[in-house]
């Protein structure tokens, strides 16, 4: 169990890194290179399609497409041979070819198929590839290796996503806590709300002191409980954290959630009450300043994604985020409202932190500890290179 603040030295900076440093997304930065160990949910499966779409992750430009023959690319925009865009590029059964001099590009390796303003098409061809990175469709999202090719680990199984029955299918969808379009990214960094999954004790004060009782039914519990028992203790791979409530019929009741790296958290579900964790929420480091939330859940076949509006409301009207006047937003705010109140980038080396903060001390610990590995040579914690599956205890349960 997780019950102590360190001194202040622990969780200051490492010597030579700035606040930026810990939370910067780009290739080359520690926490770039540690997010780059593993795979990320970087699109929807309905995202790729025969017209190039724009993406960008982890402070990248890439280009997303879906061949005649179904399988999914995501190359570097820039064509190999005299760099025009992919993205004007036209997409094929088995590749994609650059608008400007047609140059062909195989779909799962990049490889140069065409050149057909040269002799026999390229008798060189094979020599050229588009560099671009590995994807893999499942769960309704289009999933991207962008680290080392020599330390890729295996796709992750996560437990909840096992042994589906005939009608159970897994989706991806984007959420939004401002009722805005959940596709486009949120203006702050993503470690800010990555922080919110190990910060329980906001709940009682910005959800219901504050704002009042901005929770649906569905989260479980009376939000005043939820600072009275909580307990943290740590896995191999997560942080876990359960949180003692008073449930129905006056039941004690255990909600335990679990925050995973590289920025991803098991939470209870959003469409039953009680019970094991069906869904995993992913904040996608877009770069340093933007972030966007993917939900991949375990559901009925067919079933449409839940609604944010049904579980979050703000005032005594319970109003919708759209529908509050400017006046309301700042007496009713919500979790985007504290976070993206910190600043595009918060200073980590400006804050007090104290006991309550001591889920927020560990997780910063931790993604250092993880950083500092990588750097030398090694393989972060939560990856697998043999298949394995992964565990995942976040529920609802009845507590003893």
């Amino acid at each position: 169990m997780i019950n102590d603040v360190p001194a202040r030295s622990a969780y200051e900076l490492p010597e030579g890194l700035t606040d930026w440093d810990l939370v910067a997304v780009g290739r080359g930065t520690p926490g770039g290179e540690l997010l780059r160990r593993y795979w990320h949910p970087v699109a929807l499966a309905g995202e790729a399609t025969d017209l190039p779409r724009p993406i960008r992750y982890l402070g990248e430009n890439l280009v997303l497409f879906r061949d005649g023959q179904g399988s999914v690319g995501l190359f570097h925009p820039r064509c190999a041979h005299r760099g025009t865009s992919l993205l004007f590029g036209r997409v094929e059964e088995d590749g994609i070819r650059c608008c400007y001099h047609g140059w062909k590009f195989a779909t799962d390796s990049g490889r140069c198929l065409d050149q057909p303003c040269e002799p026999d098409g390229g008798v060189a061809r094979g020599r050229i590839a588009q560099p671009g990175y590995p994807v893999v469709e499942r769960h309704g999202a289009i999933w991207a290796y962008l680290g080392p090719p020599s330390r890729m680990p295996s796709f992750p199984r996560f437990s909840i996503f096992e042994n589906m029955s005939p009608d159970e299918e897994g989706i991806a969808f984007y959420i939004s806590m401002t009722g805005t379009d959940p596709a486009i990214p949120v203006e702050y960094n993503y470690f800010q709300l990555y922080e919110n999954f190990v910060d329980p004790l906001h709940v009682p004060i910005l959800h219901f002191m504050i704002s009042g009782p901005q929770f649906g039914e569905l989260w479980g519990g009376n939000e005043k409980d939820w600072a009275s028992e909580l307990q943290w203790t740590e896995t191999p791979h997560s942080m876990v954290r359960n949180t003692r409530f008073t449930g129905p019929e006056g039941k004690p009741c255990a909600r335990v959630t679990e925050t995973v790296l590289p920025c991803m958290a098991f939470m209870p579900s959003l469409i039953e009450p009680n019970g094991p964790a069906t869904e995993i929420t992913w904040i996608q480091p877009i770069d340093d300043t933007h972030h966007r939330v993917m939900i991949l859940q375990r559901t009925r076949r067919g079933a449409a994604p839940p609604r944010m509006d049904d579980f979050h409301r703000y005032g005594p009207e319970r109003k919708t985020w759209p529908e509050l006047t400017a006046e309301e937003h700042q007496r009713y705010p919500g979790d985007h409202d504290a976070q993206r109140g910190q600043g595009t980038v918060t200073l980590h080396s400006e804050e007090h932190l104290a006991q309550s903060d001591r889920g927020v001390v560990r997780l910063r610990r931790r993604f250092k500890e993880q950083c500092a590995l990588v750097a030398e040579g090694g393989d972060p914690v939560g990856l697998s290179f043999d298949d394995g599956i992964f565990p995942v205890g976040a529920g609802v349960f009845p507590a003893n």
